[in-house]
């Protein structure tokens, strides 16, 4: 039998999940929320690992919801000299953000200048903002630029809460000159300060929490947990429906994607939506061409620098993680304002692996670590479907560092972190360098084939669904999140950014999905 609903979204992730909420708030309409993972019908149901938000694997305290069910478990190409990348996705009611390292960093005013020069002027950082405030519940700040009565928290941690390794780094770079911003999330802010959170009181406040559990207890919203969409049924140009991997068939008057980065292009694809070439090599049936679908593949790359930490550093843990401070800052001769970040890592003893940047050897062992990471990167990869069975996981190549001005930058970074732990304050507690061996930084070749051999994801996949005008070949949705060609029928989470934004993805995606719900309610 089918069931149909006036709105159907794939996913219950970071953007979905506002979605669902957003429309549900009129009792007239019927809304249907479909998630792979589980869902919760209250918090005392979430289970430790995707609650508790202090250890996070981005912090290197050991994520313990990375590599479980709660997990996609995603492999990937990082490049011709690293092949088995890991590529950690939620798979559980609030996406990704219910395993992230819950950095709630917005995108700054040049990345929404980069979309309005494309053509997309609804896009603008003046009609953002008012997204990313009504999203936002700012526990330290209330002025013209935050929320304080959204449904995330976000507070940063007090300087006199640093432990040594963060407040050393903290006041080295700004002996180096940089400045320091006590809220990153400003637009013109830079410079080294306190992170924004959405992890007060221990709490992961995921958007599965903050926007799906408050919609439960509505009758006109349903949630099927533990489904996956095997295909969008189109004809004629128009979306009729969907059909689940156990045969259901549901109709909606709008169907909305929002099932991420990696699985909103890959649903595409199944559907026969995407270039007809790559789908004839996987016999699928091509029903639209749009030759952009998994393509524009954008993430930001990243490195370590690791030494041996001294013991001492385990004295005084707290169970607030360690990213707690950032620099973001601008490589030199570049035209793109804050293109780097900096961060300092700390790892105690005792923490078990999570596979993600670490050496395995480094367990057990205190070890502290300097990121560096590129913003605004000029590779970028593709997504396709897994040649040997498509609905099994899709192929994905980042590609990184192909383009030599990303490589540079990430050189110039690399040795850039080396100076500031050079520092003699860091001296208490930074012993022997691990990584790379010390001779690296002074031959260009050797630091090149080690970083080409380590670069890995920041967890910040998108633009596999590109946003765009219609005489963009590439561009699969429309300024409103319409699959361009097919009618009743959008994609809403970061597979839509033109380009992945100069911050962590999270409260982007929560915006993209506040703003493209009033989209939907007024009609556009």
């Amino acid at each position: 039998m089918k069931k149909t609903y006036d709105y159907i979204i794939i996913g219950a992730g970071s953007s979905g999940a506002v979605i669902a909420s957003r429309l549900s708030e009129n009792p007239n309409t019927k809304v249907l929320l479909i998630e792979a993972g589980n869902t919760f019908e209250n918090m005392e149901e979430i289970p430790e690992v995707l609650l508790k938000g202090m250890a996070t694997g981005a912090d290197w305290t050991g994520n313990l919801a990375v590599g479980t069910e709660f997990d996609w478990q995603y492999k990937a190409i990082s490049n011709p000299d690293f092949k088995n990348m890991g590529v950690p996705r939620g798979r559980v009611a609030g996406g990704t953000s219910s395993i992230n390292g819950q950095v709630f960093l917005r995108a700054i005013p040049e990345d929404f200048e980069n979309w309005s020069s494309k053509g997309l002027e609804d896009w603008s950082f003046e009609e953002c903002l008012k997204y990313y405030i009504k999203q936002e519940n700012d526990l330290d700040f209330t002025n013209e630029y935050h929320g304080n009565d959204g449904p995330v928290p976000v507070k940063r941690h007090s300087l006199d809460s640093l432990l040594i390794d963060q407040m050393t780094f903290y006041n080295t770079v700004q002996e180096m000159g940089f400045k320091t911003t006590e809220d990153h999330n400003l637009p013109y802010s830079e410079g080294v300060g306190p992170m924004p959170l959405n992890n007060p009181n221990g709490i992961r406040w995921s958007t599965g929490i903050c926007y799906v559990l408050p919609a439960m207890v509505r009758e006109n919203l349903d949630v099927l947990s533990n489904s996956i969409c095997k295909k969008i049924l189109i004809e004629n140009g128009k979306q009729i429906g969907l059909i689940l991997e156990n045969d259901e068939i549901y109709e909606g008057n709008e169907i909305i994607v929002s099932a991420g980065a990696v699985e909103s292009p890959k649903l595409l694809l199944l559907s026969g939506v995407g270039k007809k070439d790559e789908l004839d090599e996987s016999n699928i049936e091509h029903v639209h061409e749009l030759k952009g679908v998994g393509q524009n593949l954008r993430d930001h790359p990243a490195v370590e620098l690791r030494w041996n930490g001294d013991h001492s550093l385990n004295d005084n843990l707290t169970d607030v993680g360690a990213q707690k401070v950032g620099l973001r800052y601008t490589s030199s001769n570049s035209k793109d304002r804050l293109d780097m970040i900096s961060v300092m890592r700390f790892q105690p003893e005792g923490i078990s692996p999570d596979n993600l940047h670490f050496e395995k050897s480094d367990f057990g062992k205190t070890r502290v670590g300097i990121t560096t990471g590129i913003f605004l990167a000029k590779s970028s990869g593709k997504l396709s479907l897994n040649k040997l069975d498509p609905r099994n996981h899709p192929d994905l190549n980042y590609n990184y560092l192909s383009n030599e001005n990303d490589f540079q930058r990430m050189i110039e970074g690399v040795k850039f972190n080396f100076e500031i732990a050079r520092n003699s304050n860091f001296d208490s507690f930074r012993k022997d360098l691990i990584a790379p061996l010390p001779e690296a930084l002074e031959d260009d070749k050797l630091l090149k084939k080690w970083i080409s051999s380590k670069v890995h994801t920041m967890h910040h996949i998108s633009g596999t669904c590109k946003m765009g005008n219609t005489d963009d070949d590439f561009s699969v949705v429309d300024k409103h999140g319409k699959v361009i060609g097919i009618e009743g029928l959008r994609v809403a989470d970061c597979s839509i950014m033109p380009d992945c934004v100069r911050a962590n993805t999270n409260a982007t995606a929560i915006m993209i999905g506040e703003k493209i719900s009033d989209h939907i309610k007024n009609g556009d």
